[in-house]
């Protein structure tokens, strides 16, 4: 046979293959630009956020919105009303204390999956903010607590869980109800627990927080070796931390058994505006990077309360982006173009850019240079990440669907 027409015909079908590839790729950018989706697409994205986008297993949803179970740890005083209902107060408690909350948040929230990976990747508009609360809290020892959670996760599609720590001037309620709006607006399909430390609830109270910080180091060291104790291996533990909780989940994280920078218990480590002096973060940060497959921390130019921190501590918080901070092993993101918040202190759980680049991160596993909304910058030949204003692929199709 004459080797011209084999040559001839492969030649064909490789330029074949390739306009088929052109095409392919075409397709893909006319989701990203011009909104428009076909359906082998459609499914395509479906499948590929199956799993982490299945309806959660600690939150039930009827007409009136969504009800959450969230699980808690705290090493606050519990304390009754006078109508003898259950809650924690600002001041130490013996030990650390467990149980279960249920928080009803009034918004729906009820899309399908095609929705709802519109809604997660590209920031559709969140649902008009409804009501937050506690309907009930149950107190629980210690082990049935660590029992209900890993019945939750025989449960969880990917074997995951968030623990939520709050910052400075939380009480207990918020601290819960801010657990469940993230893991509603994440959104989180595993069991969420939140660890409350007995923060004392006023701005003017800044200071005797940061003690109470310190005291609270060691109870949520016991909580964190108990957690990963007590759930089956290969759980993926994922710790999100915020302002002045980075002191205490920081110091305690270095207080963990030493086998703990081997086995590496933690999946994610997000470290979201730590109000933690540069000097200590530099300290406390290899142990934290050899307990965790990943480091974030997130940072920004414009956090008032971090402004006002450095001038009360005399040096610069880690959580100020204005110099940033960067460090091998952790991947620092500055969010100082995408957050407008007043204060510019809680981006994380507020800012839907800040939610679906989280959601990337937990539940998708992506590394920071595999998501395409963020920008590479260098400082002092220094590699580092920050969103964009608004990146082309969440402008052109905020009014897509699918």
């Amino acid at each position: 046979m004459n080797a011209t027409p084999i040559r001839h015909w492969v030649l064909l079908l490789l330029c074949a293959c390739f306009c088929l590839s052109c095409q392919t790729m075409k397709s893909k950018m006319d989701l990203i630009y011009t909104g428009k989706v076909t359906g082998a697409l459609s499914q395509q994205l479906v499948e590929t956020y199956a799993d982490s986008l299945k309806a959660p297993i600690a939150a039930k949803q009827s007409e009136e919105g969504t009800d959450w179970k969230i699980l808690y740890a705290t090493n606050r005083l519990q304390q009754k009303s006078p109508s003898d209902e259950i809650g924690y107060a600002n001041e130490f408690g013996p030990e650390v204390a467990y149980g279960s909350s249920q928080v009803h948040i009034s918004r729906k929230n009820q899309s399908d999956l095609k929705s709802k990976v519109i809604q997660t990747l590209w920031q559709g508009s969140p649902d008009p903010e409804g009501q937050v609360e506690i309907s009930s809290l149950t107190p629980a020892d210690e082990e049935p607590f660590f029992a209900d959670l890993n019945l939750l996760l025989e449960r969880a599609p990917q074997k995951d869980v968030l623990v939520f720590v709050h910052g400075f001037n939380v009480s207990f309620p918020s601290a819960v109800t801010r657990a469940a709006q993230i893991a509603n607006d994440l959104p989180f399909n595993g069991p969420v627990v939140c660890y409350s430390w007995p923060s004392q609830g006023g701005v003017e109270k800044y200071l005797l927080d940061g003690q109470v910080a310190s005291s609270s180091v060691e109870p949520m060291a016991h909580f964190l070796e108990t957690l990963v104790n007590s759930v089956p291996p290969g759980t993926k533990i994922n710790i999100m931390v915020h302002s002045m909780g980075n002191r205490v989940v920081m110091r305690a994280l270095n207080r963990l058994p030493q086998h703990f920078e081997t086995t590496k218990p933690f999946q994610n480590i997000i470290l979201a505006a730590p109000d933690v002096g540069v000097s200590e973060f530099r300290t406390l940060a290899p142990s934290i990077i050899a307990q965790a497959h990943r480091v974030t921390l997130y940072s920004g130019s414009g956090d008032v309360a971090l402004v006002a921190s450095k001038a009360v501590n005399q040096e610069r918080r880690a959580g100020d982006s204005r110099e940033p901070l960067i460090l091998e092993g952790i991947e620092t993101i500055d969010v100082s173009a995408v957050d407008t918040s007043f204060m510019s202190h809680s981006y994380y759980g507020s800012n839907r850019a800040v939610l679906s680049d989280l959601f990337a991160l937990i539940k998708q596993n992506s590394p920071a240079d595999e998501r395409n909304w963020l920008l590479h910058r260098d400082f002092a030949g220094q590699n580092y990440w920050a969103f964009d204003k608004e990146p082309p692929e969440i402008k052109k199709v905020r009014t897509t669907s699918l």
